[in-house]
């Protein structure tokens, strides 16, 4: 991840991840700051359930399907799913990415999205509880309580991003130091010294 994220960030906000029943939490705060798509660039890569592809097909529409078709603030912004090194650019094009975990993740934090986020420099927004190592509200990322809280936060760091962008810079540090290769390296050597 290192390689990414040392250009310009033309993306304000992005999110890349799936939209589906299990992820109502997310979706309320994905539709929020959707909401900013007017005067930001908001951009969101989204992998839908096959029930949300069907209700938003012309066979769908005529089906009592409503609950999973995306709010038409999300549906006017929604591009497809991103992966690997087309995901890593675009991380690393973005100030911000937007995180939410999944509605059984319980308390429990720290998603593959919050590394490869922080990884690549940007600054993870994401929503509050328990995070591994290096991963401090204020300090490395910012989290949010709730979808409305979620827009405020956003942009308040858009609109200081200078600032922002120093959190987002120390949280890229603390990831690196924290779980880069060398780090990684010691640990499994250390496993290894146990067994």
């Amino acid at each position: 991840m290192e390689n990414y994220g040392h250009g310009d960030r033309s993306i304000d906000v992005l999110f890349v991840g799936g939209y589906s029943r299990y992820h109502t939490a997310r979706a309320k705060v994905l539709e929020q700051v959707a909401s900013l798509a007017d005067t930001r660039q908001i951009v969101y890569c989204l992998d839908s359930s096959r029930l949300t592809w069907l209700a938003e097909s012309a066979l769908g529409s005529l089906l009592p399907l409503e609950k999973h078709r995306r709010p038409q603030a999300i549906a006017r912004i929604v591009k497809p799913p991103a992966f690997g090194k087309s995901l890593y650019e675009l991380l690393g094009s973005s100030k911000i990415v937007l995180n939410g975990a999944i509605d059984m993740a319980g308390t429990d934090r720290g998603n593959m999205r919050c590394f490869e986020a922080m990884g690549c420099g940007a600054l993870l927004v994401s929503d509050a509880g328990i995070y591994p190592d290096g991963m401090k509200a204020g300090l490395t990322m910012e989290v949010y309580d709730s979808p409305e809280q979620a827009t405020k936060i956003v942009s308040r760091c858009l609109e200081n991003w200078p600032g922002s962008a120093e959190i987002a810079g120390r949280g890229r540090s603390r990831i690196s130091a924290t779980f880069g290769k060398d780090a990684q390296w010691e640990q499994f050597v250390d496993l290894v010294a146990r067994t």
